[in-house]
């Protein structure tokens, strides 16, 4: 265990006369889990951050978004354009300013500001020098990952209110894949046999696009591509269209939509189909009906050695804020969002957290249903084996995840089995970083408040629920890179819930009335009726059994299971 770090950081702090008008920003309590030291990072190594500014309105933006989400509210639906977002929102110019004179004092230009993220590229000794810390390379011995980070940084106290974050400089976690299940089928006869066996069986064994039409009534066709439905992808994932051609021949699926492809800060998409991107396109495409999809591949990491020479930035810059900004700065956006990718909430420093739950707010107020998926640890999030705080205390905690935790997203737990019940792997809790918000409070407080004193101090009794709602997420069949294989995990469930949500706005858009944007409100309302209530499992972890569901809202599959053919009659 690390001790605490906060007393060195007080000692250099006072040591340092150049830091006498610094303000520490942020620190970490320890090393987290699973990294040490491996060296000084070089001095003049060159690091891409993102520097976070303060921008205006976002307590008005909320009300706004809250208000045209709301079922019966007056504003309900009377989404937002890009313009109205940034107008609304823009730093000012004296926050602008400070923040440009501050940079200008250190010889660095300022870049332009979109979303109130300003990206900078400087030096290691830059760095060290405006944000009063010391960077070093960390190494990560379970994967042999390399990063170049710092546990604490400051801000002179000019800027310190004007400055929401820069990073990454303290954010260890990679907002990596979340932790699918692969593995491989017998043969191609065998799984289409067995798909044709079990059309209408979703019992868990193997689960095909035709048993999630019938399971949840899906039975929607568009008449015209009113909707546009948009996947993620990071990490160097590649979403395959020939793996994707052979699944609908093999599906027999032949009103599918068009998938293109969109390359975001340098993202690639060539190679052989990768499991994630295959999986979420095989059944966002396959279930959608001819709604056109479109596969964003955004810049990841690739592995990286410190003593190889090669570029760090690719292996320590994360994804999420160059996709966010990317998305926000287009005019037109797809109507429903899939992403199946996380991390545990702990691991995510929280002015970063903070910073990214804003921009899903906005995706939000343009009129975007983004679904994600809650995780595959159970209570345990990605430690199945290691629940613990990482505030030094040392104390057993469940682990939320990151973004399902945050409120401005919908996230998507895992069923299994007909009649359904909870997967065991479904990761569900309670958020240590977000109240529960009113549109939730009163659901989560009540799932509180029946399992009394269970669990008491392993998680945050006022926190925002996880996940939102569920779907199947054991034994799906997939084709990737050329072969039969069956992938588990929320990763299957949240594109299979996102293609049904997209359906769901197209009908909306056929019928002249607005997409459903931000989903909360409506789930927690009027949509309730249309979803399945599922009352058994759990999610065990932590060497606990986990949460169990029960009637209502629970934290293993939220308030449930799709039944399109229901919902349509109440969108």
């Amino acid at each position: 265990m690390h001790a605490s770090l906060l007393p060195l950081f007080a000692a250099l702090a006072a040591a340092s006369p150049s830091n006498l008008q610094m303000a520490l920003k942020q620190a970490l309590q320890t090393i987290p889990q699973g990294w040490e030291v491996h060296s000084d990072a070089p001095a003049d190594q060159k690091i891409d951050l993102h520097i976070g500014i303060k921008e205006q309105n976002l307590d008005e933006l909320q009300k706004r978004v809250l208000e045209m989400s709301t079922p019966g509210h007056a504003d309900y639906g009377k989404h937002m354009t890009k313009d109205e977002v940034e107008a609304l929102t823009s730093p000012t110019k004296e926050t602008l300013q400070s923040v440009t004179s501050w940079l200008s004092s250190h010889g660095i230009e300022a870049g332009s500001v979109t979303n109130g993220l300003m990206p900078i590229t400087v030096t290691v000794s830059k760095a060290e020098q405006m944000l009063g810390t010391k960077y070093k390379v960390y190494h990560h011995a379970a994967d042999d990952k390399y990063t170049i980070r710092t546990t604490q940084y400051s801000l002179p106290q000019a800027v310190h209110s004007e400055v929401t974050m820069i990073q990454p400089t303290t954010m260890f976690s990679d907002m990596g894949m979340i932790n699918r299940q692969v593995t491989a089928s017998t043969s191609a006869a065998k799984a289409t046999k067995r798909s044709k066996a079990k059309r209408s069986g979703c019992d868990g064994s193997s689960v095909t696009p035709a048993c999630l039409r019938d399971l949840y009534d899906i039975n929607y066709t568009p008449s015209s591509s009113k909707s546009l439905l948009g996947v993620c992808g990071y990490l160097e994932e590649v979403a395959s269209q020939s793996d994707l051609s052979t699944f609908l021949k093999k599906n027999s699926i032949t009103n599918a939509g068009k998938l293109s492809i969109e390359l975001v800060n340098n993202g690639s998409n060539s190679g052989s189909g990768t499991t994630e991107a295959d999986l979420d396109i095989e059944y966002t495409v396959g279930l959608s009906a001819g709604i056109n999809n479109v596969f964003y591949s955004t810049g990841g990491r690739p592995p990286w050695n410190p003593d190889s020479g090669s570029d760090p930035n690719k292996n320590t810059n994360e994804p999420y804020l160059d996709w966010l900004n990317y998305m926000l700065n287009k005019t037109d956006i797809p109507q429903t969002i899939s992403s199946s990718y996380g991390d545990d909430e702990q691991t995510v420093p929280k002015d970063y957290a903070d910073n990214v739950c804003n921009l899903f707010m906005k995706l939000g107020a343009r009129g975007v249903s983004f679904l994600c998926s809650s995780g595959d640890g159970g209570v345990s999030g990605g430690q199945p084996t290691n629940c613990q705080a990482n505030d030094g205390s040392g104390a057993t905690k469940f682990l939320p995840t990151f973004p399902a935790s945050c409120p401005w997203v919908t996230a998507v737990g895992g069923t299994t089995g007909t009649p359904e019940s909870a997967a065991d792997l479904s990761s569900g809790g309670f958020s240590e970083y977000y109240a529960a918000p009113d549109y939730q409070s009163s659901a989560t407080s009540g799932y509180v408040s029946s399992i009394g004193d269970q669990y008491s101090g392993m998680y945050n009794p006022k926190g925002r629920g996880i996940p939102d709602v569920s779907a199947q997420a054991l034994n799906f069949q997939t084709v990737i890179a050329g072969r039969n294989s069956l992938t588990s995990g929320t990763s299957a469930s949240c594109p299979t819930f996102a293609a049904i949500i997209s359906l769901l706005n197209d009908y909306r858009l056929s019928q002249g009335q607005s997409p459903l944007g931000f989903l909360n409100p409506w789930l927690y309302s009027n949509a309730t009726s249309g979803l399945n209530d599922i009352t058994s499992g759990s999610n065990p972890g932590c060497q606990t059994q986990g949460f169990s569901a029960s009637t209502g809202w629970d934290p293993v599959t939220g308030l449930g299971t799709p039944d399109l053919g229901k919902l349509l009659k109440l969108v």
